[in-house]
């Protein structure tokens, strides 16, 4: 019984404990591993809660429940809802080890139950990337890409394994991100906005000398992301303009981007394993997802739009003639 000065005043029924930020299912399934009671669930969101629950708890055999689950239904479509914030539960990983592949044996975990949880939650983080970087046209259009904090974008631009076809898809889901952040903001997604709420490092992440003039014409300079500048330096790489032109406009345009961030080299992909196949193969309901998803994304540039191609067409060419 409660007694002392801060202890509730007496009552015939004992009080009642509020208890913030845990769900209400993940909550149950806590209780009913402490009473040894068997643990089954039956959708992504509530095994991914009831893991939070168990890192909130220290309960590394219930961790062990959640982690196994959420391995079985790892797919493209739920990658992102697993994936999301589980990098605070996991271990610090250098640069490299985010490329790393999940068959690639761990550390073995230490005897404290916060580190036998991070170690699970770490493992199944690279397993999370493995599909990420396996299926990015799918993932990266999905919705929930855009709830993501902008540490994790950064993190999934960043990875030299995504196997991606076109960068022009990395860079519509980073434009995207920027938007929903810049609504989350409370402030208007115009391009300058957008391109202030993630950091030119990200931004530059995308590899532009990969795209051909169409694709980054209609797609990166057409959204003004990019200052005129930028356009024009990274069309004339595109078009391989000479660098040695004493065209002064091209020269004076050279130091808005450092070499080091316009990366023409191909991003390296996983060689998916046999074991993965299955895992990785999208069913009909991703491929009705991904149609509906990619017509969402259809909309006009406007007259603002055809003003700025224009204006960069006209400064490419005064580069390329001069």
């Amino acid at each position: 019984m409660l007694t002392g000065p801060l202890a509730p005043p007496p009552t015939n029924s004992p009080p009642l404990l509020q208890l913030q930020h845990v769900d209400k299912r993940a909550f149950d399934h806590f209780l009913r591993y402490l009473h040894d009671e068997p643990v089954s669930f039956i959708s992504v969101s509530t095994a991914r809660a009831t893991l939070d629950a168990a890192h909130q708890y220290l309960c590394p055999g219930l961790a062990q429940l959640a982690v196994s689950y959420l391995e079985k239904h790892l797919t493209p479509s739920s990658v992102l809802e697993i994936y999301q914030n589980l990098g605070l539960y996991a271990n610090d990983l250098r640069e490299a080890d985010y490329d790393r592949s999940p068959n690639s044996p761990s550390a073995p975990p230490h005897e404290d139950d916060a580190s036998v949880i991070s170690t699970l939650c770490t493992n199944l983080l690279l397993k999370c990337l493995f599909v990420i970087d396996s299926n990015p046209a799918k993932v990266l259009q999905q919705e929930h890409f855009e709830e993501l904090s902008a540490q994790e974008v950064a993190q999934i631009a960043r990875r030299n394994t995504l196997n991606i076809t076109s960068e022009c898809i990395l860079f519509s889901a980073l434009d995207r991100w920027a938007a929903a952040e810049c609504r989350r903001q409370g402030i208007e997604p115009l391009p300058t906005n957008r391109r202030a709420v993630l950091s030119d490092d990200v931004w530059f992440s995308v590899r532009y000398l990969l795209m051909d003039d169409k694709d980054f014409v209609g797609g990166p300079m057409a959204s003004g992301i990019l200052t005129n500048e930028e356009c024009v330096l990274i069309v004339s790489k595109i078009l391989r303009h000479p660098e040695t032109t004493k065209n002064d406009n091209l020269r004076c345009c050279a130091p808005v981007i450092h070499p080091s961030r316009l990366s023409h080299t191909p991003r390296m992909a996983y060689k998916q394993q046999n074991e993965n196949c299955n895992m990785l193969r999208p069913g009909k309901k991703e491929q009705r997802d991904n149609r509906k998803n990619r017509r969402r994304e259809c909309a006009s540039q406007g007259q603002r739009t055809c003003a700025r191609i224009g204006n960069c067409l006209i400064q490419i060419l005064a580069c390329v003639f001069d």
